[in-house]
């Protein structure tokens, strides 16, 4: 008979072993999908997906995918439910390209790298001159180097590199869903609906976010230019990078990296993860810039006030205020029970930690933290 102490263990066994051989199974489907596509003569001429990069002290961070049918652009005017019903598809039924060298090049230096089995890449060039003038948005060229159906010059495209500025006064790391873009998260069929057949016009952005990130960006003042970094973590997958960043666009949220999950069967995505991993992009982002102040904002409807608590825990006062968006406002519901322990877990830790129920009240309360003016 197995005592309390042994039974975790089997579990978590067992865990490993259905991760490991789920793993095995999905790599083992991807490669003899390429072998049948070489055979029928569908290779497919490998795209760069490139993402949103930032530049730090160590050097500059740029990533993307490489893949065989990138999602082509959306026709806003004339797509109905169907066509983005196959764009979702098509999102998610991406043909990914492993093992394809690349050349990354930003302010004069280059480096190479390879894509991954799931066609990501992730490279950091340092940087030629510590001193040099940083704009707020630069861009760093990315091609395709040394493969057989692709030319490097016909395969080059770029990314947009953001650049914290020396004035910036702190850095904004927010959440998406049911932060800034009404998901529906707590609602099963309104996301389902947004998730299928929605496309990034037909999702709404929460009231007033728009014109409080701005503020938040530009040190309070709308006419002034872009100095504080902002950075979006989500736990929805890299597959939706394209609608989220048009998102930003159509809605005039400001820009900024979005950093997504990577989802996939392994050990560390999707199975085990859940939305843990939205932690760990914070811990790399304040680790970045030890020195710039931080302002978290989340919702109540998942797991993020205990993530943000736990940031609190570790980083301090680093963090200058956590805001929790109250995903049923006017309501006493288990949302706001859930988010309690939190709060007073991150005031123990020396951070303020805010249940707000609009873009107005976080306002109100950034100012009084001297974080807006008044």
């Amino acid at each position: 008979m197995s005592s309390p102490q042994t039974e975790p263990t089997w579990r978590s066994q067992l865990s490993t072993l259905f991760t490991q051989w789920a793993s095995h199974a999905d790599d083992a489907a991807d490669i003899a999908m390429r072998r049948l596509r070489k055979r029928w003569g569908h290779v497919g001429i490998p795209q760069i997906q490139a993402y949103t990069g930032y530049r730090t002290d160590v050097g500059t961070h740029v990533r993307g995918r490489v893949l065989n049918n990138p999602v082509e652009p959306p026709d806003f005017a004339n797509d109905d439910w169907w066509d983005n019903l196959i764009d979702t598809y098509r999102r998610f039924a991406s043909d990914e390209v492993p093992n394809v060298a690349l050349e990354v090049t930003f302010n004069g230096r280059s480096v190479r790298c390879m894509s991954d089995r799931e066609g990501y890449f992730h490279a950091v060039v340092p940087d030629a001159n510590e001193n040099d003038p940083r704009p707020f948005w630069s861009k760093a060229l990315v091609r395709i180097v040394g493969h057989p159906n692709v030319e490097p010059d016909a395969s080059m495209t770029f990314a947009r590199v953001l650049t914290p500025l020396n004035l910036a006064d702190f850095m904004v790391i927010s959440d998406i869903d049911d932060t800034i873009m009404h998901t529906g998260a707590t609602e099963l069929l309104t996301m389902a609906k947004l998730t299928f057949f929605a496309n990034a016009k037909a999702r709404l952005p929460l009231p007033g976010v728009a014109d409080l990130y701005q503020r938040l960006q530009r040190g309070g003042e709308l006419s002034h230019e872009p100095r504080n970094p902002i950075f979006y973590v989500s736990s929805s997958p890299w597959n939706l990078f394209d609608l989220l960043e048009d998102f930003l666009e159509i809605n005039g949220l400001p820009d900024g990296p979005v950093l997504l999950r990577d989802l996939g069967i392994d050990k560390d995505k999707f199975l085990s993860s859940g939305h843990d991993h939205k932690l760990e992009k914070i811990r790399a982002l304040m680790l970045d810039y030890p020195s710039l102040p931080v302002v978290l904002f989340g919702d109540s409807g998942q797991e993020d006030a205990r993530l943000y608590a736990l940031a609190a825990e570790e980083f301090g006062k680093q963090i200058r205020a956590i805001f929790i968006r109250d995903v049923d406002p006017g309501i006493a519901s288990l949302f706001d029970d859930h988010v309690e322990p939190s709060i007073r877990r991150s005031k123990h830790a020396g951070v303020p930690m805010y249940r707000i129920e609009s873009s107005d009240d976080a306002i109100e309360r950034l100012k009084a933290l001297n974080l807006l003016p008044n």
